[in-house]
């Protein structure tokens, strides 16, 4: 009898541990967008005119209400992409944030390691105290306005649980979108600069996120419009959080040196490692607005407004 009761609970205990795995599964399937590619990046609209000269190695310019792929140049060739990488760590942690005041307010503290790379002067970081808790407002502020890179690998820890499992999550994103990109860090940083901190997670020495133009700019499109209340932060040019200065680097916003009101840029990401070169996601509000991407580019602003202005002069 006692034998029985003992399978019985067991039998009991298994039935609902069934149900509640299938809940975790069901909510952590809820952090990946499923929605495929081919809603973005089609080519049929490609602009035929005789294209302008810049130095990017490869550029995509998207239109933003559609999706569709506008200009481009080697726009499918994967490159390193620096900090633009952290626009899909960008996405993954508002999908968890999903605009609620509870996650966005959640406190967090930093590891020791990451408080060690915020006080590196070699990296854009969010210098944080050891002990401290930061809001996952202050958090992503930085990651978006900053572009903190030990803020970034903190947003994905606090998505995934850990640096590695966010890698995957990564990866797993990129796949959904049917994207060949691959993700080797929530920061864009490349794994000789990682390694000392114990953030490299796959690849050799000098691996890094490899995305291609189009790519970037297919997240870039997702982000803008699965989450426009994140814009505000990525057309901010200096903001005061947690007691430090972030400073943008975008030098396409108000005020700075290659702004063009009539192009109403409202972001998005810039990026620059020796190895990538300077990379930079652009948007536009005109009209129906643009995403423009260039890689390895020594004159990235310009040639991105560049681009704006030829793909809008010859739109129809």
């Amino acid at each position: 009898m006692k034998f029985k009761l003992k399978k019985y609970l067991l039998i009991g205990i298994g039935f609902i541990s069934l149900i509640v795995i299938g809940s975790d599964v069901s909510v952590h399937a809820t952090e990946y967008s499923t929605e495929q590619a081919e809603t973005v990046g089609e080519t049929s609209k490609v602009i035929k005119a005789k294209k302008p000269k810049t130095k990017a190695k490869a550029y995509a310019v998207l239109d933003r209400k559609t999706g569709e792929v506008l200009v481009q140049k080697n726009a499918n060739k994967q490159y390193l992409t620096a900090s633009t990488g952290k626009l899909m760590t960008i996405y993954l942690a508002a999908r968890k944030i999903d605009n609620k005041s509870k996650n966005w307010n959640k406190k967090v503290k930093f590891s020791k390691t990451l408080v060690n790379m915020g006080n590196n002067p070699n990296f854009d970081s969010f210098h944080v105290k050891s002990g401290k808790k930061y809001t996952i407002r202050q958090v992503m502020q930085s990651t978006i306005i900053n572009s903190a890179n030990n803020s970034a690998i903190r947003l994905g820890q606090w998505v995934a649980g850990s640096n590695k499992e966010f890698i995957k999550m990564m990866n797993k994103q990129a796949k959904l979108w049917g994207l060949k990109a691959t993700f080797t860090s929530a920061s864009g940083l490349e794994n000789d600069d990682l390694s000392p901190y114990g953030y490299w997670v796959q690849g050799d020495l000098n691996s890094g996120n490899l995305l291609s133009a189009k790519d970037l700019a297919i997240i870039a499109y997702h982000v803008a419009n699965d989450y426009p209340e994140l814009m505000k932060y990525f057309k901010t040019t200096s903001k005061v959080v947690a007691g430090q200065k972030l400073v943008n680097q975008n030098r396409t916003l108000p005020g700075q040196k290659f702004y063009q009101k009539s192009l109403k840029p409202d972001g998005m990401k810039t990026g620059w490692t020796p190895r990538a070169g300077y990379c930079f996601v652009g948007s536009s509000q005109k009209d129906d607005g643009l995403i423009t991407v260039v890689l390895n580019d020594p004159d990235e602003f310009s040639d991105t407004t560049k681009l704006m202005n030829f793909t809008y002069d010859n739109l129809n």
